[in-house]
């Protein structure tokens, strides 16, 4: 009985760090670049259930009963980075990724960091950057050196060889980097990750004037809340069901009536 009120509390564990990962999907469907996340859980290692109740001209011997699994416990947390739709928005400063790779900007203190979220503006300064105020990197054309974009005041168009064009001149290109493994990137905040071995990408086309929109799909994510909600409030049900039992069992068996 005490083995059932462990995996049912298990159980119940994993479902709410599921239900965590989902809200988070849910609530993020509208940003721009986000990918979904999902929880995936395994089951505790078996173990192997044996007595000595068979007997045998009076004498106990070892007999198999059969594994048994404690219940389930959280694996990983997988991000999938399938490419979302596109959405034109007009904006001059919205760039959206078709193809693979990431934006690279940089904090104020020149780390890089990796976002899929095109939605940048122009800062007081004059530099393209995102939405948190990271500077978007780019590669100068003229020198060959990986820098903030530098805008100003000017009109900036991206040609269909995704240069950006700052007012007639084709001053630089982005500089977008991909991964061999995106299973080693790591979420940062911000719609930013952060990751190591990061390498120029070619394989892109740069689209101004569109956002990247989330890759979440609202009706399987609603659903698999629902189901969690529902297995959730199923094990509750067990565990209240084992307490009562186990109650009775301190309480009534063996009473002097």
């Amino acid at each position: 009985m005490l083995r059932g009120l462990y995996s049912s509390v298990s159980s119940m564990l994993t479902l709410q760090a599921r239900q965590g990962v989902i809200t988070n999907n849910l609530a993020n469907v509208n940003t721009s670049g986000y990918k979904q996340e999902t929880l995936t859980s395994k089951s505790f290692d078996e173990v192997m259930l044996y007595n000595k109740d068979k007997y045998i001209n009076g004498v106990g011997h070892q007999q198999y009963l059969g594994d048994l699994s404690f219940g389930v416990r959280i694996d990983e947390t997988v991000t999938s980075h399938q490419q979302g739709v596109h959405k034109e928005t007009g904006n001059n400063t919205d760039f959206a990724l078709e193809g693979k790779g990431f934006f690279q900007v940089m904090d104020g203190n020149n780390n890089p960091f990796y976002t899929r979220d095109g939605s940048f503006k122009v800062n007081t300064q004059g530099y393209l950057v995102t939405n948190a105020g990271h500077y978007v990197t780019g590669i100068n054309n003229a020198t060959g050196a990986t820098e903030p974009i530098y805008v100003g005041t000017d009109k900036v168009t991206v040609t269909p060889d995704n240069k950006i064009n700052i007012n007639g001149v084709d001053k630089y290109t982005f500089n977008v980097v991909d991964f061999e493994n995106y299973d080693k990137l790591i979420k940062r905040g911000d719609n930013l990750y952060s990751g190591e071995a990061g390498f120029k990408s070619n394989n892109y086309r740069v689209k101004q004037g569109y956002l990247e929109t989330s890759n979440v799909d609202y009706i399987n994510e609603t659903a698999l809340l629902m189901e969690t909600v529902k297995e959730f409030e199923a094990n509750q049900k067990v565990i209240q069901t084992i307490d009562s039992t186990l109650s009775k069992i301190a309480n009534e068996i063996g009473t002097v009536r």
